[in-house]
């Protein structure tokens, strides 16, 4: 039977995002679309007109989670709150899926949220000072609403029942996917007119996510300035990224590195690039102090490239035998692992096991293991 999904809209509405989707607004666009393949009803579901003309835009991670104040009055303009306006809504959809936190009790159908970690509590030294607060209502209202809760690794698994109070049996964990079949293609004409535009020669290091204390850029610059003159002649540094929260000195060092060409920064990468910029690095390099998933490491493989990632629980379960792993935040470490990709001689029986470990990471596998979890509840 065929259900109809109400899913959260906040974080892929365009007056919200100013067009550029990070990994909750990325995860959810791909389930909807997902979701429609497999042949079940979606129907986008944000705060009213009314409340999300109240958001700010954003310009970085952390501004998603500017909400009105107090936050009762936003909370009520959802599904399911207090002099809610979305009645009409639940008669409609056979569940609710909150992707973006935003999970408040509803009377008529039940709700499965998204909880992606759980950092801005385990360490709050990593969130926006201003609205980590904020944030943390949100995700711990939500783990209390739903029904059930989906993570998105065993190691997340872990945190929302530590950290949120879950109770192990409402959680289901589900991966999330990649569009293999983008980044399979590999290099071509058409990849590398888009390096050049971009200014970037072939056989970088390549680094992907938003700019923030948790991502460890300072050692990721700190590793990459202690390699060898020839190392850093061969391999340029690309960081792919736009400014998260706290990212003011990061952006000052980044800019200045740039003007000296020691490294290039391109802000955000669009998603038309990512295959091209995936395709001519010489290796991704994540070196993360906290990840929930880590979604660029699955990106990477499917790319058939190397992979250096900080030695975390998630980025494991990502990676699997398929990346080198440094322990968190020692960059000598890293920079010893980046030496030895530059000197690797690689065989290209190498390329297919990863991009065979990446296609069970695909976007129809994530929405067929949460379509079971919509079936225990409806």
């Amino acid at each position: 039977m065929a259900l109809v999904v109400g899913i959260s809209g906040n974080l892929v509405a365009p007056e919200f995002t100013a067009g550029r989707l990070d990994g909750i607004g990325i995860y959810t666009l791909a389930l909807e679309r997902e979701l429609k393949a497999l042949g079940h009803g979606v129907r986008r579901v944000g705060a009213p007109k009314m409340i999300r003309s109240r958001l700010v835009a954003p310009t970085s991670t952390a501004e998603r989670f500017l909400l009105p104040q107090p936050l009762s009055v936003a909370m009520s303009h959802l599904p399911g709150g207090r002099g809610s306006v979305s009645r009409s809504v639940e008669r409609v959809i056979d569940i609710y899926h909150a992707t973006d936190y935003m999970a408040p009790r509803m009377a008529q159908v039940p709700v499965v949220a998204t909880l992606f970690d759980a950092i801005t509590l385990r360490r709050p030294e990593w969130a926006n000072r201003r609205l980590r607060g904020m944030k943390n209502m949100l995700m711990l209202a939500a783990a209390r609403a739903a029904d059930r809760v989906i993570a998105i690794s065993n190691a997340g698994a872990e945190e929302v029942v530590e950290h949120f109070g879950v109770r192990p049996e409402k959680v289901r964990v589900v991966p999330l996917g990649v569009d293999a079949g983008r980044f399979l293609a590999g290099r071509s004409e058409t990849t590398r007119s888009t390096i050049a535009r971009l200014g970037l020669r072939e056989g970088y290091f390549l680094f992907v996510g938003t700019l923030q204390p948790r991502k460890n850029l300072e050692g990721l610059l700190a590793a990459y300035a202690t390699l060898p003159e020839h190392v850093r002649r061969d391999r340029q540094l690309v960081i792919a990224g736009r400014l998260g929260w706290d990212a003011d000195p990061l952006r000052d060092e980044l800019l200045r590195q740039r003007a000296e060409n020691r490294c290039v920064w391109l802000d955000y990468a669009a998603a038309s690039d990512l295959p091209a910029l995936y395709a001519h690095a010489r290796a991704l390099v994540l070196p993360s102090l906290a990840e929930g998933f880590g979604l660029p490491v699955i990106e990477a493989l499917a790319a058939g490239i190397p992979v250096i990632a900080s030695d975390l629980p998630a980025l494991r379960e990502t990676g699997g035998a398929f990346a080198t792993y440094v322990r968190a935040g020692d960059t000598a470490a890293l920079a010893e692992a980046m030496r030895a990709v530059h000197d690797l001689v690689e065989s290209p029986d190498s390329v297919a096991p990863r991009r065979e470990h990446a296609r069970g990471f695909s976007w129809r596998t994530c929405a067929n293991r949460t379509v079971e979890v919509y079936r225990e509840l409806v």
